[in-house]
């Protein structure tokens, strides 16, 4: 693994002009408290502006919890009737329990949990860029994650978005560490940690695949390496989803290893009213267009795993009789991961896209800029080209985007290295000729 100051980061990750009298007095662990106060104010700020503790929902993962609460175990009435569910997996859905179960059903305790989770998030990003491209660019890195609103804001919600990108994060990182101390505690680790990713978002398990990818590009190991990295990953994640897929097995009488959504997000993508994200062109839900044939199917199944392959077969045989709408529907599907859904309602709209608008401003010359250490920053790359390719034949949603955001973050803070070295020598410069 690179030392993680690597020769062509130093040409990004120069001082900047403030950072540059800043660093002589503060190291770089000493940085990475400032980001994580700076971090946690600003989103215990925000969370006691909004309060909105007794206002929002937790959405399945909430009505999961409170059936737990109640007795009736990991079940959840999806569409119809209630029963025994995989719909979601049950990393979040164990954290709004406990804190119902200690605090009740309110959702302060929560939302800070939350604030805590994401400012440590932070400094795994600036451990990130770090490794990847120089310490300043993992500092830089590290504040912006502290001050980005879009992710601020989501830890006002309860919602898995705030967990889930800190096991992303968490899990490239795991991986870098793996394959810089090389030792068998550091894999095992990984893997393990990949495995519990997968157990909070499914759709984290295809990424095994990204890593060794990553490593292989960055690194150049020997064959040796990256197949006894990939066993020692996949056994190890494997032992971890297990319990998980023996419970579901018990409970639906089939193999489901991990959740049953993926039928569900199949049909919202491929109905005859689908737009290519959650909401129909005059803004209702797509759940709520199921035909009444498909819903009698539906409320006569048995298991959840039962409605999931319905659905799935619903959206399979829509694709295949309607080719070009399907087609038509990918730049779509595209558009809402990029961008953002224009039929869903949402808070703060127009602040939203201007945040975003922002982001990328800085963040495409950070990629253009971040070229030079394409081999180091190529997880990005595939991440965004995996999801990209995926969700194009089920649903687009911005969210998804939301997950991968923080590269984003990373190759803005390239851009703002590079800009700060370009002011700095300007400045002096202009001093040698005044």
């Amino acid at each position: 693994m690179a030392s993680g100051k690597p020769t062509e980061a130093r040409a990004i990750s120069r001082p900047l002009t403030a950072l540059g009298k800043l660093r002589a007095r503060f190291s770089f662990r000493q940085y990475l408290i400032f980001i994580f106060l700076l971090s946690l104010a600003a989103r215990a700020a925000l969370i006691f502006l909004l309060s909105n503790f007794n206002r929002v929902s937790g959405m399945e993962n909430e009505g999961i919890a409170l059936n737990m609460l109640a007795g009736k175990g990991y079940s959840y009435a999806f569409i119809v009737n209630e029963m025994p569910t995989a719909i979601v997996g049950p990393v979040y859905t164990v954290f709004l329990y406990l804190h119902f179960l200690f605090f009740g059903k309110n959702y302060l305790p929560v939302e800070l949990s939350q604030a805590l989770i994401a400012s440590v998030s932070a400094l795994v990003l600036a451990l990130i860029g770090r490794r990847m491209a120089g310490e300043r660019v993992g500092i830089i890195s590290g504040f912006l994650f502290a001050l980005y609103p879009t992710y601020a804001y989501w830890c006002a919600l309860p919602l898995q978005l705030t967990v889930d990108i800190f096991m992303l994060e968490l899990s490239i990182l795991l991986v870098m560490l793996a394959f810089d101390r090389q030792k068998l505690a550091y894999h095992i680790l990984a893997g393990a940690w990949i495995g519990l990713t997968a157990l909070s978002k499914s759709f984290y398990l295809s990424f095994l695949i990204l890593y060794l990818a990553w490593v292989w590009l960055w690194q150049r190991p020997n064959l040796k390496s990256i197949v006894y990295a990939g066993c020692v990953w996949a056994a190890c994640a494997a032992l971890v989803i297990t319990p998980w897929s023996i419970r579901n097995y018990r409970v639906f009488r089939e193999w489901v290893p991990l959740t049953t959504n993926g039928g569900a997000n199949l049909w919202y993508g491929n109905n005859p009213n689908a737009t290519g994200a959650l909401y129909t062109k005059d803004g209702r839900s797509m759940l709520s267009t199921i035909p009444r044939e498909l819903m009698n199917k539906i409320a006569g199944a048995k298991t959840e795993a039962e409605k999931d392959r319905i659905l799935s077969r619903a959206g399979k045989d829509w694709a295949k009789s309607h080719p070009q709408e399907f087609l038509k529907l990918v730049p779509l599907r595209l558009r809402a991961i990029w961008w953002f859904d224009p039929e869903m309602e949402s808070s703060f709209p127009a602040l939203r896209k201007m945040v975003y608008a922002a982001l990328l401003v800085f963040a495409i010359p950070g990629i253009i800029l971040a070229l030079r250490l394409w081999k180091q920053v190529s997880i990005f790359y595939l991440l965004a080209a995996w999801e990209s390719g995926f969700y194009s034949f089920f649903v687009g949603q911005a969210r998804f985007r939301y997950l991968i955001e923080f590269g984003f973050l990373l190759f803005c803070a390239c851009f703002l290295a590079w800009l700060g070295d370009k002011v700095l020598a300007a400045s002096r410069k202009f001093a040698q000729t005044s």
